[in-house]
């Protein structure tokens, strides 16, 4: 899933969505995308950590990562 041009592409149309809908602040595009992908909110501690993430490496490269996360892959 990491980078398989479906995903590459995915996460590029989720970026794009959290830019329009959450600004472009990371922590709000964080709070966003757990919104979206998770159905919760995000914690103090996570919202920190993908603020720091997406800053360093990208919103793309974090919708990515929020792809593959097994909260989100995982089925119940």
């Amino acid at each position: 899933l990491l980078n398989g041009s479906f995903s590459l592409q995915q996460a590029a149309a989720l970026s794009e969505r959290l830019r329009k809908e959450a600004g472009d602040d990371p922590s709000k595009q964080a709070d966003r995308a757990f919104e979206l992908l998770f159905q919760r909110p995000a914690s103090a501690e996570e919202r920190a950590e993908a603020s720091r993430f997406i800053a360093a490496q990208g919103l793309p490269a974090f919708c990515r990562a929020m792809y593959n996360a097994n909260e989100f892959v995982r089925i119940e």
